[in-house]
């Protein structure tokens, strides 16, 4: 599964290159849309609400590819991603109360978030929805894992928001947060037993990466309406 979301991701970042490449030749004309691609790489600190756990505690690898389509004045934007992130939840060991168990929740997802940004001089703002998939949903309690995707939904929806600056004329720096809209346990299960989830948990995730712009973003010659 793993290898098969490196190669959908890194198939999104070759076609959408190609077709900004490929679209540079027609530009002509009062053009009104600009299309770029690139990548992004970083890191995810994630909690469940509502697991008993408390801090973002959890680090995950959180990578991706987009697709940026911006008017001609570069004043707003709208980015279609491709994203693989590790969410979940840990609760460290403390001795001096007597724990001595470390607990972790690993919730794998890979998502396809829908953003619209403002340019305000040199960074951007913006916000958007995302809908991830659940790739893996295991539970990892001293040493003891047991896999837990039969508790949860198959889909996690949620909101974000984010703030971009440049570090280069291509490379960015990235910081967003981002949480579930829906809760993750299935409606009938309530309580789950036998496990640390409780009823209507949601994905609270920090994340911070950097990202490459390829090249200048290729223009369209076609004008449309607006």
């Amino acid at each position: 599964m793993m290898r098969r979301l490196v190669v959908l991701t890194l198939a999104l970042a070759i076609v959408t290159g190609l077709i900004s490449g490929s679209s540079s030749l027609f530009a002509q004309g009062e053009a009104r849309l600009n299309f770029g691609a690139g990548v992004m790489a970083g890191f995810a600190a994630s909690q469940v609400h509502g697991d008993a756990t408390a801090g973002f505690n959890k680090l995950g690898l959180d990578l991706g590819s987009f697709i940026d389509v911006r008017r001609s004045n570069n004043f707003w934007g709208i980015r279609l991603e491709m994203r693989y992130i590790q969410k979940g939840s840990r609760k460290p060991a403390n001795a001096d109360n007597g724990d001595y168990t470390t607990w972790v929740k690993h919730l794998d997802y890979v998502e396809i978030p829908v953003l619209f940004d403002l340019n305000l001089g040199r960074y951007q703002v913006g916000a958007g929805l995302y809908g991830g998939r659940l790739l893996r949903a295991e539970e990892n309690s001293g040493g003891a894992i047991s896999d837990i995707s039969e508790n949860l939904r198959l889909w996690d929806i949620g909101g974000l928001w984010y703030g971009r600056m440049p570090l280069s004329d291509h490379a960015f720096l990235q910081m967003r947060m981002s949480s579930s809209i829906l809760s993750l346990d299935k409606p009938a299960d309530g309580a789950l037993p036998g496990s640390q989830l409780r009823s209507r948990l949601q994905n609270i995730v920090a994340q911070l990466g950097v990202g490459w712009n390829f090249g200048v973003p290729a223009t369209v010659r076609y004008e449309l309406p607006f």
